[in-house]
């Protein structure tokens, strides 16, 4: 039996039940919003009250969660560390802001855009549904690494390269490798690289324990390399329209 079964007798969640569709909604009017707005939040000025906004989001989230945990008298090493990929996403999501190099933005675009919209699409929330805590903060710091991706991309026109592929997956390997370690220390299942979650993801589709964590590696490069070659496609896009114009 799992923490999270215990102390809680509300909702479960349900895929692609009402509450999980309107996430996708919010989400895209949010990002609707900004790219049509791009030019109003340059007018303004908005960039540090952009910055500090979400990065209070994202810390306040991970006390919050922490409060959470132990007042519910769950915390443990195991799990409650901020050693998951979505913990590593916001925090290079700050580092872009406040950080003068490029690599913070350039992780939290592939790996954070990536893995957050996966985990969004197929939450490991289990009996958390609306309108739990756990369901809001879950929804909420995950989208916020999308929303923060598309404010440095539109807004701030933030830029990629082809080396920053390689980069980026680069960076997310030596954090694998890190978060393996302390692993072993604690116990733990950070980014699932003991076992599989719980819940029913594509990391089921890999193959048993460790070989997915092999095909996760290639999935993840050739995930960024379309990712890569989306925006380049935008890029070039906006590029025509604008000499055409």
């Amino acid at each position: 039996m799992w923490w999270w079964q215990y102390n809680h007798s509300g909702p479960s969640f349900t895929w692609m039940g009402t509450a999980h569709i309107l996430v996708f909604i919010i989400l895209l009017l949010l990002c609707f919003t900004m790219i049509k707005g791009r030019k109003g939040f340059r007018r303004c000025n908005a960039q540090k009250y952009i910055h500090r906004g979400i990065s209070a989001l994202f810390i306040l989230g991970e006390i919050s969660l922490q409060i959470f945990y132990i007042t519910n008298g769950v915390w443990d090493a195991s799990y409650a560390l901020p050693l998951h990929l979505s913990s590593f996403v916001w925090i290079t999501t700050i580092l872009a802001f406040t950080a003068g190099h490029r690599i913070w933005f350039e992780v939290t675009f592939f790996a954070g855009v990536g893995s957050a919209l996966l985990t969004i699409i197929t939450p490991d929330l289990a009996h958390y549904g609306f309108p739990h805590y756990r369901f809001f903060h879950f929804f909420i710091t995950h989208s916020l690494v999308i929303l923060a991706v598309c404010y440095m991309l539109v807004v701030e026109q933030r830029t990629l390269r082809g080396t920053s592929v390689f980069r980026a997956w680069g960076v997310l390997n030596l954090y694998a490798a890190l978060v393996f370690l302390l692993n072993l220390l604690t116990g733990g299942n950070y980014m699932y690289l003991m076992k599989k979650p719980e819940q029913t993801t594509p990391i089921d589709w890999l193959g048993p324990w460790p070989y997915y964590i092999l095909s996760l590696e290639a999935v993840a490069l050739i995930v960024f390399f379309i990712m890569y070659r989306l925006y380049r496609f935008e890029v070039k896009t906006k590029k025509n329209s604008g000499a055409s114009g």
